[in-house]
């Protein structure tokens, strides 16, 4: 991981070829473990470049890694929107709101699994 100045106000980014996290230097320390765990999470998926698709799928499985089912449970008892959740999570709004992604896309696929049963 090496701390650098990034181009168009990035917090972070990952490179393929050379298998380095760059973070934007001074960053708070919840943004950090945030954008350290995206970045890592574009590792591990072998990202390249600054798709879409590829960005959700990061956020996505970092904020699995940020936000524990059980933790997630007792907040949304609590709380409805994604700012207030976050606060309580100690992650970012975003990190809730992959969070919610997620449990929107995988309760979908519990609830009509592929291929439908004959």
């Amino acid at each position: 991981m090496v701390e650098t100045h990034l181009p168009d106000q990035l917090w972070g980014a990952y490179d393929l070829l050379t298998h380095t996290i760059f973070l934007r230097p001074r960053l708070a320390p919840i943004q950090r473990r945030s954008t350290l765990s995206h970045e890592t999470a574009h590792a591990l998926l072998g990202h390249t470049g600054r798709h879409p698709r590829q960005e959700r799928a990061a956020e996505e499985l970092s904020a699995s890694w940020l936000i524990h089912p059980t933790q997630w449970a007792a907040a949304t008892r609590i709380y409805y929107t994604a700012t207030p959740l976050a606060h309580e999570l100690d992650v970012l709004p975003r990190d809730t709101h992959a969070y919610m992604r997620l449990l929107k896309r995988t309760q979908k696929q519990e609830n009509h699994p592929w291929p439908p049963a004959e």
